[in-house]
Parts: structure tokens; sequence; C-alpha cells
């Protein structure tokens, strides 16, 4: 190659992508807000909305009677909010590259909403996971394919009224540098 010339598209990408994985961590954006400080609150909407849309989701899937439905419950949201502490960086991990990438092709930064919501919908996808693997090895419940979107749909209404609570927290409270 001439002094000159410009390398080919390809060989441009490698290093943008290298040096934007390490820009992952240094950014001030979602890491911000996962911190014990602010995630508190998302645990207090995530658990309190959990505790009453799974039990209805419990009641009409399985059937039981309320108590047990009530264990079944408290047992599933025990195990996801014990989970969204390995969730929420597993989430931000898998979102790394295609977050990356959508950064590079749209011009969007890492606080723009789309990177949010995929990060949220990648916490109810593992919390329903979670709740699945609950109710088949815990409970004997088994699920479907049906069921099992339903209950996403389910996690995602508590993931999303867990950000909406930490939302109005960081404008209550925000963040100092």
């Amino acid at each position: 190659m001439a002094d000159g010339e410009c390398p080919k598209k390809g060989q441009r990408l490698l290093p943008k992508v290298i040096f934007g994985i390490c820009e992952i961590l240094p950014r001030v954006d979602v890491r911000a807000a996962y911190s014990w400080y602010y995630y508190r609150p998302f645990l207090l909407w995530a658990i309190t909305t959990g505790l009453f849309v799974k039990f209805a989701y419990v009641r009409f899937f399985t059937r039981l009677g309320w108590s047990r439905c009530a264990i079944v419950d408290v047992t599933m949201n025990a195990v996801s909010s014990l989970l969204n502490h390995i969730a929420v960086p597993a989430a931000y991990l898998a979102w790394a590259l295609p977050r990356l990438a959508l950064n590079q092709a749209f011009g969007t930064d890492d606080a723009d909403p789309v990177n949010w919501v995929a990060l949220l919908l990648l916490m109810a996808l593992i919390s329903a996971i979670s709740d699945a693997l609950v109710l088949h090895f815990v409970f004997s419940q088994r699920l479907g394919q049906k069921w099992f979107w339903l209950l996403y749909v389910v996690n995602t209404m508590c993931v999303a009224a867990a950000a909406c609570g930490m939302y109005f927290f960081l404008v209550a409270h925000p963040p100092t540098a």
C-alpha cells in the first residue's frame, strides 16, 4: 500500500472494533446507574412488580392453590433477584459487540435509548430463563414455547417497571461525579 492510499474498509473496521471494546468500561452510561446506590431501587421495583405479576402468571399457568402459587412466586422472584446480580453484567457483555456495531453503523452513542432497551430485554430474557428453570426443576412444571414467551413478556413488564422506577430515582437523586 502506498503512503497516500486509504486501507480497505474491512481493514479499518477491525481497529475500530478493538478500540470500541477497550472503551466499554471507562465510559459513564449504564455502568454509572449500576451501583449499589441505584441498584437497590431497581431491585425494589423489580421484586414488587414481579411478586404481583408473576403470581398472576403462576396462578393462571399452574392452576395450583393460592398458598402453593405464593411459594412458587416467592421462589421465582428470589432466584431472579439473586441472578440479577449476574444478569445485568451478563446482559451488558452480551450486548457489547452488537452495541459497537450499531453505534458504528448508525452513529448512536452508548447512552441512546436503543442500547438501554436492548439491555433491559436481555435482562428480561435471563430472568425468564431462570424462572422457567425454577418452575421445571424445583416445582416440576413444564413450560411449552407459548408459556415461556408469555413468561418472557411478564418478565419484560417487571423489568420495564423496574427501569421506570430507577429512572424516577435517578431524576430525584442525580449522580455526582
